[in-house]
């Protein structure tokens, strides 16, 4: 009797072991040192979601079929779902979710929501515009907050909308150095995390006041957020090569739209066109230009406090170093970025969009640590990773084309 007994205990492992690995279980496509799914969510209806899912004290908020849901994120127990839009409709015009201890923020564009960390219930929901040229033609925005209040950008101007209720308490214009008639829009306002309470707004337009001679203009200004006061502005231009001409040494003056900034303690590092621009914080002045990439950027900026981390739409990420724009290494990531990436405990992670799969770079050197696409992939090619990945605790979570995946972190 015992020896049966032990040969079923022994056998009984071996069945967990086996079963713990496949897709069932959450295990299957696993690499060396993690990775592998621990949950996931089947979508009900097929939509792109890029809105990056938010972790937080143990718990992952994300936004899936027309809802904002909330999950543990160990075991992938649902706590509450909410519904942002009619169904079968996108609801991820954010690119990011804000959040304090109570409270979840979402843009929606022509709105702006609340929602209770503890039940989803909408606090409060402020309708901002009515007028879809406010929010159309400037891509999907990310928000910024300080400790009573959000800044939200949008065509023409930045909002100051206090947390506690949803009131729109001031609004930044930006119809400056543009042309008469070209209006300018501001999708990443960044309020500074160090304390002098100013607010950077990258501004971009396109000029179509004069035939022939239609252009990109990039700007950036520096308000006293609590005033509304302009410190400075700064129209972003620099030289590139001629193409048009044969003569070495011909260039001509380009200002590209920004798609994406990031504040250091001394600079705003800008994704610009095909450039890495870096502007003296206090000044107002360009630091150093780099323009020597293949191809241009879309969002997919990180900085920590020695480097710059970029994801560009042709094939690479890049590693620059935030002093002097000098590039440290570039990784063929094979397809375009167009997700926000994650710099945590010396690694780099972002979601290849054109690929479709999660990738995880060391930052030291820039050797891929894991390049996967989910599991189902193998089966359904249309099974992809598609949202900004949501990097957290241990975990990493994405909104694909088939479910909602929760993954250790390699």
């Amino acid at each position: 009797m015992t020896m049966n007994y032990s040969f079923f205990l022994t056998h009984l492992c071996l069945c967990a072991a086996l079963l713990s690995s496949c897709e069932l279980f959450g295990g299957g496509d696993t690499g060396p040192g993690g990775g592998e799914v621990v949950w996931k969510v089947e979508n009900q209806n097929t939509l792109t979601v890029s809105t990056q899912p938010l972790i937080n004290n143990g718990k992952v908020y994300f936004i899936q079929d027309s809802q904002l849901k909330a999950y543990t994120l160990e075991t992938g127990k649902r706590l509450w779902s909410t519904q942002l839009c009619s169904t079968v409709r996108s609801c991820d015009y954010s690119r990011a979710i804000l959040h304090n201890d109570d409270l979840l923020f979402i843009d929606q564009g022509f709105t702006i929501k609340a929602i209770s960390k503890a039940s989803g219930v909408v606090r409060w929901s402020t309708q901002i515009t009515t007028d879809a040229t406010e929010v159309s033609g400037i891509g999907s925005p990310v928000m910024s907050q300080d400790e009573d209040y959000l800044y939200a950008g949008r065509r023409g101007y930045v909002l100051q909308v206090r947390k506690s209720d949803g009131a729109v308490t001031r609004r930044y214009p930006i119809d400056r150095l543009v042309p008469e008639g070209v209006s300018q829009g501001a999708t990443e306002p960044v309020y500074s995390p160090f304390g002098d309470g100013i607010l950077y707004v990258p501004g971009s337009s396109f000029d179509r006041t004069t035939p022939g001679e239609e252009r990109y203009r990039g700007n950036l200004f520096a308000f006293e957020a609590l005033t509304g006061e302009l410190i400075w502005e700064l129209p972003v231009e620099f030289p590139i090569d001629d193409i048009r001409t044969e003569q070495p040494g011909d260039s001509v003056l380009v200002s590209p739209p920004i798609y994406d900034i990031e504040v250091t303690e001394s600079s705003i590092v800008l994704l610009q066109g095909k450039a890495i621009v870096s502007v003296d914080r206090e000044k107002g002045t360009i630091n150093w230009v780099n323009n020597f990439f293949d191809s241009g950027f879309d969002v997919g900026l990180a900085v920590d406090d020695q480097a710059i981390y970029a994801a560009s739409i042709g094939t690479y990420a890049h590693k620059l170093d935030l002093t002097t724009g000098e590039e440290l290494w570039r990784r063929d990531i094979y397809y375009s970025n167009t997700s926000i990436p994650t710099v945590q405990n010396n690694r780099l992670y972002f979601t290849n969009s054109g690929g479709g799969d999660i990738w995880v770079l060391d930052t030291s050197s820039g050797k891929t640590i894991y390049n996967k696409l989910p599991p189902g992939y193998k089966t359904d090619s249309h099974d992809i990773y598609i949202s900004s990945l949501g990097v957290g605790e241990g975990y990493m979570v994405n909104v694909g084309s088939k479910a909602v995946y929760c993954l250790k972190v390699p």
